[in-house]
């Protein structure tokens, strides 16, 4: 790997050198030091004072490339010209670097906050992962003797927080890293998500929901990291989550934070925040962030489902979805079987007890399931929209499937009788295989 290397020869920045020749040392990669002569600062300088400070500059990068050199790595020079962030995310690109590691002082002047730091420029605009090295200890005691490197992930299950988990599950291949997996969701959006009815306003998320939470966070940080030990944290937050994650930063005493970044910028940017942005500009410790494209994506492999949601109103269009969901499971696999009752007034002493309607699910299910060691289990709900109760209910039960029936409806009689399953695919994430009536 060719890992890019900025500096202004600062302390800093020699720290930040230091760890991307310790980080090369350990992959057997290279080194490209480069300094950004910023010609704009002295333009109005004479000639010969003008080219007096840039041969200055250029016997210091010199002298740092030979000072690197003793570790044992490749170290190649470049002197480049123009702005900082502009020419090193350009040459990044030119030389097809995987890494670009810069210095950062951390929290920046007030008066710099809208153009940000040169560090959160590059981090903003290159299309590898960018590591700010606030302290090269952790680094250097990973990369050469072998100790953990105490890592923190931000998640949010977006695509460039998924390529984040990636981007460190790379680094555990090439030294032992601890990682923890921190998500900070909203409540409100998550209760509503998961069908949860509860009191509102709640400063964290209510326990049934932080549990179903946990649940899912620690699927996919399976599906990432396999079976190794990853710690999780879900804590909700009615603010930026970005406080939050620091203050979990801190208490797990993170070497590191990686974030996930979307790259937004002009006015999407200051409408929609940048988490990634904000955890440069206030996290104490080193920060990489790692652009939607950064994570090695594995080639597309066969998916195993697991659990299957199947709703089903008790015709014979929505019976007829059961049998192809067990079929989509393999042993031990687990099926929920769903009823969306309609939303009504209880009269008084009713208590409500769906019981009728479970001992109907239960009639249906197939002979054959528990041969295969397939478990089911039944759920009623009440809702005013049906297609909403089936979205949430998926989600608690944490389906890789939902499974319905359809009566294949088009054009003007789908707009005049509505379709259930319609709405379904268009409000779950979760992919729904739909099951036609046979061909009379």
């Amino acid at each position: 790997m060719k890992i890019l290397c900025g500096t202004d020869f600062s302390q800093h920045a020699e720290e930040a050198a230091r760890v991307a020749a310790a980080l090369a040392l350990r992959l057997n990669g290279t080194v490209s030091l480069a300094h950004v002569f910023e010609t704009i600062h002295y333009e109005s300088l004479p000639k010969q004072l003008y080219n007096r400070l840039r041969a200055k500059r250029k016997a210091e990068l010199k002298t740092e490339a030979q000072r690197l050199r003793k570790t044992g790595i490749t170290v190649e020079e470049t002197f480049l010209e123009g702005s900082p962030a502009s020419a090193l995310t350009e040459f990044a690109a030119k030389t097809q670097a995987g890494l670009v590691v810069v210095s950062s002082l951390g929290q920046i002047a007030p008066s710099l906050w809208f153009v940000g730091s040169v560090a959160e420029r590059i981090a903003q605009t290159v299309t590898v992962p960018t590591l700010v090295v606030r302290g090269e200890a952790p680094f250097k005691a990973w990369a050469e003797h072998g100790q953990p490197l105490n890592v923190l992930v931000g998640y949010d299950f977006s695509a460039t927080s998924e390529a984040a988990l990636r981007w460190v599950s790379g680094l555990r291949k090439i030294g032992p890293v601890r990682v923890t997996v921190a998500w900070v969701p909203w409540p409100a959006h998550e209760s509503n998500r998961l069908g949860f009815v509860g009191p509102s306003g709640l400063p964290d998320n209510p326990p049934e929901v932080q549990k179903l939470l946990e649940r899912d966070l620690r699927k996919q940080c399976q599906h990432i990291f396999g079976d190794s030990n990853v710690e999780i944290r879900v804590a909700g937050t009615w603010g930026r989550p970005e406080p939050q994650l620091l203050e979990m930063a801190k208490s797990e005493q993170a070497d590191l934070i990686v974030v996930g970044t979307h790259q937004r910028r002009g006015l999407e940017r200051l409408r929609l925040g940048s988490v990634s942005r904000g955890i440069l500009h206030h996290a104490p410790m080193s920060v990489a962030c790692v652009p939607p494209l950064a994570g090695a994506t594995p080639p597309a492999a066969i998916p195993v489902f697991q659990r299957v949601l199947v709703p089903t109103d008790f015709s014979a269009l929505g019976n007829q979805a059961i049998p192809f969901a067990y079929s989509t499971l393999s042993r031990g696999g687990a099926v929920c079987l769903l009823h969306v009752r309609e939303q009504t007034k209880k009269k008084a002493g009713e208590d409500g007890t769906p019981g009728k309607f479970e001992q109907q699910l239960r009639a249906l299910i197939p002979a054959e399931a528990e041969a295969r060691w397939i478990v089911t289990s039944v759920e009623v709900v009440e809702g005013k929209s049906p297609s909403a109760a089936i979205c949430q209910a998926a989600e608690r039960f944490g389906a890789d499937l939902i499974c319905m029936g359809t009566h294949g409806r088009s054009g003007l009689s789908k707009t005049i009788l509505g379709s259930v399953t319609q709405d379904v695919i268009s409000q779950s994430h979760r992919p729904v295989l739909l099951v036609r009536p046979p061909v009379p």
